[in-house]
């Protein structure tokens, strides 16, 4: 029971700790740093979903987490969901720096700035995808890149990001 409780406690220091402190803390006392909650998400991806701090990020990436693991429904990595969720761009840049691609893709063939463009209204995300080299102009599996998508929204300033990056 105290082992689940530690497991518990990390999941939900790494949504909401605002320094690697608490992380350190539980993993010294024996949380395991590849749990995951009832919906397969590990520590590392509940924080790219909704932390801020890329100390808590770099943290559990030190400690051991997976950058490349995916979750179980619809196999994104932690780069991919905090691009979906995570209006933090200091989130993006933490996890590409630790070596998450960018160019992955989900099993809806999208990549991270096209999950962006689909759902996070943070453009600060989508310019720092960009700037870790993401290509505008990959296309999913339904044939749309992410200049398609921010059309169909009518997110007009994103399709301006997007064309000054190259997209066509």
């Amino acid at each position: 029971m105290v082992h689940e409780d530690l497991q518990e406690r990390l999941l939900s220091a790494a949504d909401t700790a605002s320094d690697e402190r608490e992380i350190n803390e539980l993993l010294a006392q024996g949380a395991d740093i590849n749990t995951s909650d009832s919906f397969g998400l590990t520590p590392l991806m509940r924080a790219a979903l909704f932390n801020s701090s890329a100390k808590v990020i770099n943290a559990l990436i030190e400690a051991g987490s997976d950058v490349y693991a995916r979750e179980p429904q619809y196999k994104s990595t932690a780069l991919q969901l905090a691009a979906n969720h995570n209006p933090h761009p200091q989130v993006i840049k933490a996890l590409v720096d630790a070596g998450s691609d960018v160019h992955d893709i989900n099993y809806l063939g999208e990549t991270a700035l096209i999950m962006a463009v689909n759902s996070n209204n943070a453009t600060r995300v989508i310019s720092a995808l960009i700037r870790a080299g993401s290509d505008v102009n990959t296309r999913d599996y339904q044939d749309h890149s992410a200049l398609d998508y921010a059309r169909l929204a009518k997110r007009y300033y994103v399709v301006k990001i997007l064309r000054a990056a190259g997209a066509r």
